[in-house]
């Protein structure tokens, strides 16, 4: 239930590659059904199921007959047993940092499975299937998903309070990852951004155990590497990535140097008329923050045009006080109506809201066609319109290319 997700539809590849028979279904394409469970043995669900259709039929059906766990349950059971499980986790820069270790360990002949929540343009996919001993996951906190893995080896980006709506606190986001960190193993790996606030708190609180612990930082960023993808999150990404090369023995420059990125980071759509389009799945003042920085270091003479999907009521209301920090870099900032995700409205929060917060450099303009049309009448070469969201903003970002 919910196949169509960015990390589940990877899931149900690598588990037909495995030999399991699978069916599924998604809100977006066709809906839920009591029926599809004929003949069904196990009912793996997005989490998201219990927010959105806790009641619907096929779930109730499911939970009664015993059959059903979350696709993260699924995969930590029966796709990562008997794997070396390297599982990647924060709060920013996951799947940019799971796409460089799969991509890595290829590179070294390892021949590794992978499982990610975005697009790796080299295997046109969001997962690889190999038949070497490692399994690479991006490791998702939210309702507390990663709990189903057992990692021999964590790699750390950073930890901030994020899904308000089901942490409610800092505390519990720290306690989740501190669970986390625990299922490792004694001769476990964590390699961490020493440089992180949220991770510095998170090490205060780990009881002293035998992990072998590998700390990063931009100090550690190789003064020879040149990469392709701008921003200092990316060259932090990439320093995680040079130190677990050091662990595996493995070469990490013609991996590092050869990246081009992702889908839906940072990604140019098209350029028309001297005005670049990009497309990126920030959703939080952090994410925003660092994509606008990156942008305005590889293109310091243009004016930025951020425009910004809210993804759900709780986290932008959460983080409205960073926003005005986290969009120093923009010329104007454009907010659309906000993306519910697995939240109903309100009625106390909108996409006004966040405008009036950004004022006055900042417009709401609820529909994408609206959106679309302002820009084409304020822009001018060489702008740059930077859509941001995840949810349906990939959409906006395509229609604003294909009308300028």
């Amino acid at each position: 239930m919910g196949i169509a997700g960015s990390g589940m539809s990877a899931a149900a590849a690598i588990a037909r590659s495995y030999g399991f028979e699978v069916s599924g279904c998604d809100l977006k394409t066709g809906g839920h059904d009591v029926s599809h469970l004929k003949d069904v043995a196990i009912l793996a669900v997005t989490p998201a199921a219990f927010f959105q259709s806790a009641h619907h039929p096929e779930l109730v059906a499911g939970q009664k007959r015993g059959l059903v766990m979350t696709w993260q349950a699924f995969m930590g059971k029966y796709l990562h047993k008997d794997k070396k499980v390297i599982c990647v986790a924060g709060a920013h820069g996951k799947s940019t940092t799971t796409a460089l270790t799969g991509l890595l360990l290829e590179s070294a002949g390892l021949d590794p499975t992978v499982e990610l929540g975005a697009t790796i343009p080299a295997w046109n996919a969001n997962f690889r299937i190999g038949k070497g001993e490692y399994f690479v996951s991006e490791a998702d906190e939210y309702y507390h998903n990663f709990l189903n893995y057992h990692p021999q080896i964590i790699i750390l980006t950073m930890i901030e309070m994020d899904h308000p709506e089901y942490f409610g606190t800092f505390d519990k986001v720290l306690d989740a990852y501190k669970q986390f960190v625990e299922l490792l193993p004694p001769d476990g790996t964590l390699i961490y951004n020493s440089s992180d606030p949220g991770i510095q708190k998170l090490l205060g609180l780990l009881e002293p155990k035998a992990y072998n612990l590998i700390p990063y930082s931009l100090a550690d960023f190789p003064q020879n590497l040149k990469l392709q993808i701008p921003g200092v999150h990316n060259r932090l990404n990439a320093t995680a990535i040079v130190k677990l090369a050091q662990l595996l023995k493995i070469d990490p420059l013609p991996t590092l140097t050869s990246f081009t990125g992702i889908g839906r980071r940072l990604e140019l759509l098209g350029e028309k008329h001297g005005i670049k389009v990009f497309d990126d799945y920030a959703n939080h003042p952090t994410s925003y923050s660092a994509t606008l920085q990156a942008v305005k270091e590889k293109y310091s003479d243009s004016r930025i045009w951020a425009v910004i999907e809210p993804h759900t009521f709780s986290r932008p209301k959460a983080t409205l006080p960073d926003y005005p920090q986290a969009f120093t870099n923009a010329h104007q900032v454009i907010i659309s109506k906000i993306f519910a995700s697995r939240e109903t409205d309100p009625g106390d929060f909108s996409g006004s809201d966040i405008a009036a917060a950004l004022a006055p450099k900042a417009k709401y303009i609820p529909e994408f066609p609206a959106i679309s049309q302002y820009l084409i009448s304020n822009i001018q070469s060489p702008d740059i319109i930077l859509v941001m969201g995840s949810g349906d903003s990939s959409t906006l970002a395509h229609l604003i290319l294909e009308n300028l």
